[in-house]
């Protein structure tokens, strides 16, 4: 009897499994995510090519409202039940979790319910109920956030100047990464990689210990890093004052361990930056108001 694995677009695998208990998960409509399958586990294929498999998947795929609206409401019961407890509680973590483990724990439950996973056929409720989550997950970290991030680690001296600083300066994670990175696909088949960069986010150039501007990089918390070389059409929006600077860019860096150690993400090389362009991101970084305007050549 043949055995397949399955892998879906989380980058999660499920198997070996028979052909029967394949037509039982699709029917039971858990399997619409999924993009690749497998005859021995290590050789992948689209799913589309698995004639045996390709006309289940295809019917699974038709939304069903009924069952969406019910799972919609369970989604809004979880959100209700989440309101007002713990943020430990909510992310499932011991309530004395250091805030390194509290965002590793948000990014595995925003990636569970993050509505970008959702099929465009979702109905509407379904994917209604999934962003409302998404942006509850998001309040409570940002929660978490205010409240740790002034604290030093067990132990150390929080007296000192240096401590004080680094408190001042750590990173101001916004933990919705649409709010300024936006993906997709441009006619020459680079990636586009659009960047809105505002007071709130100039961290970007400056927060990581490797990949900064001084070394010519910008470093992109997220938790959908791009893989190491993947080659990027860059565009950065300035906010204030209005600048827009394009380039030609690669992943030069990428962290995707959930180690609590710091946020997954990538970063990109920032070689091509003119002159006057790196003139103008230093100005901006400097003065805390605006940069001084500037031609975008």
């Amino acid at each position: 009897m043949s055995n397949y694995w399955i892998g879906d677009t989380l980058g999660r695998v499920l198997g070996p499994l028979t052909l029967q208990s394949l037509r039982e998960l699709v029917g039971s409509g858990r399997l619409k995510a999924v993009s690749r399958a497998s005859r021995d586990g290590s050789s992948w294929e689209p799913i589309e090519n698995f004639t045996e498999v390709k006309d289940l998947l295809a019917a699974a795929s038709k939304s069903n409202p009924a069952v969406e609206q019910q799972q919609a409401e369970r989604l809004r019961q979880l959100v209700r039940s989440m309101q007002n407890a713990p943020a430990h509680q909510v992310f499932g973590v011991k309530p004395d979790a250091p805030l390194e483990e509290m965002r590793g724990a948000f990014f595995r439950l925003a990636k569970r319910y993050s509505p970008e996973h959702l099929t465009p056929e979702t109905h509407p409720e379904l994917r209604t109920a999934h962003a409302e989550i998404a942006e509850l997950l998001a309040r409570r970290m940002r929660e978490v956030e205010a409240q740790l991030t002034p604290r030093a680690a067990p132990g150390a001296r929080t007296t000192t100047p240096n401590a004080v600083r680094a408190a001042q300066h750590a990173p101001a994670y916004t933990y919705s990464a649409e709010e300024f990175v936006g993906l997709q696909m441009t006619r020459n088949e680079r990636l586009q990689v659009d960047i809105k960069v505002s007071r709130r986010n100039a961290g970007i150039f400056t927060d990581h210990r490797i990949i900064n501007l001084q070394a010519g990089g910008l470093f992109i918390p997220t938790d959908k890093p791009l893989k190491l070389g993947t080659r990027v059409d860059l565009v950065l929006n300035f906010e204030q004052p209005p600048r827009q600077i394009k380039l030609r860019s690669s992943v030069i860096w990428e962290y995707t361990l959930d180690d609590g150690k710091q946020p997954r993400g990538y970063g990109l090389g920032l070689a091509d930056l003119r002159a006057e362009e790196r003139g103008f991101i230093d100005e901006f970084l400097r003065n805390p108001r605006a940069a001084a305007p500037t031609s975008s050549g």
